[in-house]
């Protein structure tokens, strides 16, 4: 039996930039988005193609090894950035 996993259009993908898969998970968790809703953001390749995203931006999201680089990808995408309080 063949199972096919139907493509996801991340162009209208919510993207939640933490920290960790635990700040992740309580971020989708408190916006009631499920996996397949809200991608965990943590390289600029993510936003690759995209134009004004929304990221939720929670936790310690600040100490990523690639933050400068995401930084000027979300500039570039013209991303909609939302601050969860902690």
């Amino acid at each position: 039996m063949e199972v096919r996993l139907k493509s996801i259009d991340r162009s209208h993908a919510i993207f939640i930039l933490a920290g960790s898969s635990s700040q992740y998970t309580a971020a989708r968790q408190r916006l009631n988005l499920t996996p397949r809703e809200a991608f965990w953001l943590t390289r600029p390749s993510d936003l690759k193609d995209l134009h004004s995203p929304k990221v939720y931006r929670f936790g310690s999201w600040q100490v990523l090894p690639r933050i400068h680089d995401i930084e000027e990808a979300l500039a570039a995408a013209e991303a909609e950035i939302v601050d969860l309080p902690g």
